[in-house]
């Protein structure tokens, strides 16, 4: 396949984050039927562009996880569930557990592959830790984009930051999510290196 020129690489990625960004700050009012085309679309892209640009083969089933996040957000949307209590749990923690703990195999996968493509050799643990503060970080950014959604652009305040405590909540929820995530996918990747190294 013939790679992109170095001069176009840093603008498709700059242009991969914006669009990522303006995705995740616009999918709460998506409806499913919209949001997990554009998710899929999305993910496609991203996925050609590492195999196009630097080789990497990614597993079909992270991408896959990485949709199903897109509809635990959709479902929830879609059928009105942020406000519903399920059990002990309202469904809006329930979401900010999962979706962080689905995408946690894709971003520790692409981090290790990326590591070792610029020669280096670092161990699993430290890649997945590395991943873990990444994706937490991610999460408080897009608390950020929430509240400033909330502050700024709509006429009533209140529309996605629901009380004192939603946003600290909802990084609690995040930091679950991507703990249980990580670890699981440290276990599966550790599992297989040591089936590989037999």
């Amino acid at each position: 396949m013939k790679r992109l020129p170095r001069s176009f690489e840093l603008p498709v990625i700059a242009a991969l984050f914006l669009a990522g960004t303006v995705f995740l700050l616009r999918l709460a009012y998506l409806p499913i039927w919209v949001s997990m085309p554009i998710g899929m679309g999305y993910v496609s892209v991203v996925a050609w562009f590492a195999r196009q640009q630097y080789d990497f083969r990614i597993p079909l089933l992270l991408p896959v996880l990485a949709v199903l996040a897109v509809g635990v957000d959709g479902f929830g949307n879609y059928f009105g569930w942020y406000q519903e209590h399920f059990s002990l749990l309202q469904y809006d923690e329930i979401a900010h557990t999962l979706i962080p703990a689905l995408t946690a195999p894709m971003i520790i996968w692409l981090l290790r592959e990326g590591i070792v493509r610029f020669g280096y050799r670092l161990p699993l643990g430290l890649i997945t830790f590395f991943a873990m503060t990444t994706m937490f970080t991610i999460s408080g950014f897009y608390e950020v984009i929430e509240l400033w959604d909330d502050k700024y652009m709509h006429d009533q305040p209140g529309m996605r930051i629901h009380g004192a405590y939603d946003t600290p909540n909802d990084l609690q929820f995040d930091l679950i999510g991507v703990t249980l995530g990580a670890v699981l996918t440290y276990a599966v990747m550790k599992r297989r290196e040591r089936i590989r190294t037999k």
